[in-house]
């Protein structure tokens, strides 16, 4: 509550303080992410190719640069929200569609200032089931599902154990990992690639790949910024 005369309020001022702070967190997640792609982009590309023209990572990273471009400003969710909106926008093709679909939805689920492992794992979930429907693929059919999916449950059994948004994080890295990896000797059923059959696989597929990168970078970044 403002009293007149006395401007805002204490509680009013901490969480001014405290969305501020996460909007810029997340803003640093975007800038992490940008620059792992760009390290990996010819890594991304040499996957893409096996079975597509090659462009993963080339419109993985115009989708972040457009993504760290936006406004930094109210909350964590809006910053995230703009950025896949941004990145849908840029990067174009089904990657775009779905990774942008990915931000915003989770962007959605981040609003308030107050955000602990449960609202993150409730926002990566919700996200989750945006691009399950959207790109009508499920685990299995050698996608970024196949990282996803392991991750957020690991994350979401970190955080019912009481961990925090950066140990949850941490702590699910490995299965990220682990299912990134385990398209390797899967045969894709989505995309171009299906259409290769068995020569599919032997290659990680490579939305997988960048969605794995992607986890890293944000890990670090929360390690840094919201260390336990």
């Amino acid at each position: 509550v403002r009293r007149p005369g006395f401007g805002p309020s204490l509680y009013e001022s901490v969480g001014a303080a405290i969305m501020a702070d996460n909007a810029v967190i997340a803003g640093q997640c975007l800038d992490a992410a940008l620059t792992i792609i760009l390290e990996k982009e010819p890594e991304l590309a040499r996957l893409d190719s096996v079975a597509g023209d090659g462009d993963h990572g080339a419109g993985m990273a115009r989708g972040f640069r457009a993504a760290v471009t936006v406004e930094r400003a109210g909350t964590a969710g809006q910053v995230c929200m703009n950025a896949g909106m941004a990145f849908s926008n840029a990067a174009g093709g089904a990657s775009g569609a779905l990774v942008g679909t990915l931000i915003m939805t989770i962007g959605s689920g981040l609003q308030g200032e107050d955000l602990d492992a449960a609202k993150v794992h409730a926002a990566l979930s919700s996200g989750y089931e945006a691009i399950c429907k959207l790109g009508k693929a499920e685990v299995g059919d050698k996608t970024m599902l196949d990282t996803l999916d392991p991750f957020i449950k690991a994350y979401g059994e970190a955080a019912a154990a009481g961990a925090s948004i950066t140990g949850a994080w941490q702590q699910a890295l490995p299965a990220a990992e682990a299912g990134m990896e385990s398209t390797k000797d899967m045969i894709s059923k989505r995309g171009r690639s299906a259409a290769l059959k068995e020569k599919s696989r032997g290659t990680h597929d490579p939305g997988a790949t960048s969605m794995y990168h992607i986890l890293v970078a944000v890990g670090g970044v929360l390690q840094q910024e919201c260390p336990d």
